[in-house]
């Protein structure tokens, strides 16, 4: 109903998922930092990070689809964002080209987006495939290895999926950890919900970090999606 009302069609609405939100409400950035969202489109949480900001600091918002990156300007255009600084380019190279540039990274990873799956809505699984998952799980490591080279000294880098499996959460946590542990620390999160599930602590012959037990899984209701969450600092 409110896709139909004038608000919304006038750019003072933005319509989200709640458990959307609470990636950028975690990472926290605040006014003048330089922060980074390494995987923006469509733009619903980089339009919470500019707010937090309040308009101010420098926001880099990355996004490699163009098709995607259109509609991310036009979403950051009608909501007001000016200190927005919109890349399309692939994340993978940001760390690279930007080494230790931000305060606050924020990667929303793609995934299979299997806790979006609807049981009354097949649709939602059709393009659900074992491959999918292993292809994204490749994609998100490099995407996490590159935040953490664009990511400054007592930063913070949150990380977040909207899936389940532990290929596309706990491992590439893993993978970022074994190659940057002693410069890592994950941060604990308590969310005043009933519906979290703890980090698994293994998965198949993997044995994950304990510092990934600090993540939070947050389970799908009739009122919130499923989603993955977890907060690390660079020291």
């Amino acid at each position: 109903s409110l896709t139909q009302t004038k608000a919304f069609y006038e750019g003072r609405l933005y319509i989200q998922n709640l458990s959307s939100m609470i990636a950028p409400l975690l990472l926290a950035p605040r006014p003048e930092e330089t922060v980074l969202d390494l995987a923006a489109a469509p733009g619903g949480k980089t339009l919470i990070l500019a707010g937090l900001m309040q308009n101010t600091g420098w926001l880099s918002a990355v996004e490699p689809s163009r098709e995607r990156f259109f509609r991310l300007c036009d979403n950051l255009k009608s909501q007001g964002v000016t200190n927005a600084h919109i890349y399309m380019t692939d994340g993978r190279s940001v760390g690279k080209k930007c080494p230790q540039m931000f305060d606050r990274i924020l990667l929303d990873a793609p995934c299979s987006s299997e806790a979006r799956f609807k049981t009354h809505e097949p649709k939602s699984m059709s393009y659900w495939s074992v491959h999918k998952v292993k292809e994204t799980s490749k994609l998100q490591r490099r995407l996490l290895l590159s935040a953490f080279d664009a990511l400054k000294p007592g930063g913070k880098l949150l990380y977040s999926t909207c899936s389940f499996s532990p290929e596309e959460n706990e491992s590439p946590l893993q993978h970022l950890l074994e190659r940057h542990g002693a410069h890592l620390k994950t941060i604990p999160l308590i969310l005043p919900f009933d519906n979290i599930q703890k980090p698994l602590t293994s998965w198949g012959k993997e044995v994950y970090d304990e510092r990934i037990q600090n993540a939070v899984r947050i389970l799908p209701t009739d009122t919130i999606d499923g989603f993955f969450i977890c907060l690390l600092e660079k020291i």
